[in-house]
């Protein structure tokens, strides 16, 4: 693998990263039923997004210097970290509702701008949009007390953004 340079889009290889220490973490919780894992989980998932939003430098993310997708993966981001909040201080019903808002909303924007920037390539270009999808699907539960998602969702959100993590990090895009 080259080394990271100022011209490697280096979001790939942290923001990847990321991602894929997150799902594994996250899948490691849910099975073990840890809480404080889980939390940690999310919170490098929280992290990988950022790094996906901004690179090294701040123009070097996955939608380069496209504002709109960077807030997008922002406010992604922070839907997982009031999640994390949550798991270890509970949060209201209100801030619970906004984490599920930001994670379906901020998701499935970051997915489209990451499609729509093209600085990723191949299946990197558009695998966000199925752990955005699922996040929205898993979240939802979040803001009715009465929809029901299967148990598996869970394991499935994590997986997606395994692989999404898995993605970036075999795209070898470079910044022209």
């Amino acid at each position: 693998m080259a080394s990271v340079t100022g011209r490697t889009a280096n979001w790939r290889l942290f923001g990847g990263s990321a991602l894929l220490i997150a799902a594994i973490l996250w899948i490691l919780a849910i099975a073990a039923s840890i809480g404080w894992l889980t939390a940690l989980a999310w919170l490098v998932l929280a992290a990988g997004l950022v790094i996906v939003a901004f690179g090294q430098t701040g123009g070097n993310g996955a939608v380069g210097k496209y504002t709109p997708g960077r807030v997008a993966l922002v406010v992604f981001a922070a839907g997982w970290v009031l999640l994390a909040i949550n798991v270890l201080l509970p949060l209201s019903g209100v801030l619970l509702a906004f984490a599920a808002i930001f994670i379906i909303v901020g998701g499935l924007v970051s997915a489209w701008a990451i499609y729509r920037k093209s600085v990723a390539k191949g299946a990197a270009r558009w695998i966000m949009f199925i752990p955005a999808v699922l996040g929205a699907i898993w979240a939802a539960k979040l803001l009715s007390a009465t929809l029901a998602t299967p148990p598996w969702i869970e394991y499935l959100v994590a997986a997606a953004f395994g692989v999404t993590g898995a993605l970036y990090l075999l795209n070898d895009r470079k910044i022209g």
